[in-house]
């Protein structure tokens, strides 16, 4: 499955970054899409329809708003979803450090904007197989390996 991965600056300052994965929805298993939050995720000069991570995922539960609520599934999702980006991010983009990607990321230089499409292993309903292991989680489980095939977005 591809993931867009990308670095944006934010106007307005010198050197502050948003980084951002992003799932197109050509990716995402059938029956998921119509419950998925659309995201317009741009590429070059186009945009394609994306989502989070989180929505691409989550278990069969998490739809079942009934019982994702009492098992405290919404926070588990959410750690697990944002440690998936930010392994991601970080393979794409190694200045990303973080455990879990921030909202914004001060640079001490200006990297510039940067935006591509890399391969990583099938995400969809993937929680019960990587929320056990999420403390030791590497790019390799995804996956990913340095150097892996970046592709422009």
């Amino acid at each position: 499955m591809d993931v867009i991965v990308a670095r944006s600056r934010i106007p307005g300052t010198a050197s502050t970054y948003h980084y951002r994965a992003l799932v197109p929805l050509a990716e995402v298993a059938a029956t998921r899409r119509a419950r998925c939050v659309v995201i317009q995720a741009r590429i070059g000069n186009g945009r394609v329809p994306s989502t989070r991570i989180a929505d691409v995922v989550a278990p069969a539960a998490w739809y079942d708003r009934d019982l994702a609520t009492p098992f405290g599934l919404a926070a588990r999702l959410n750690l697990v979803a944002r440690r998936i980006e930010a392994i991601i991010i970080r393979t794409v983009f190694p200045e990303m450090t973080a455990r879990l990607t921030p909202l914004t990321l001060a640079l001490e230089f200006d990297p510039g904007e940067a935006g591509y499409r890399v391969a990583v292993s099938d995400l969809n309903a993937a929680f019960d197989r990587i929320a056990p292991d999420i403390d030791t989680l590497m790019a390799a489980d995804l996956g990913l390996y340095q150097g892996c095939d970046l592709r422009a977005a």
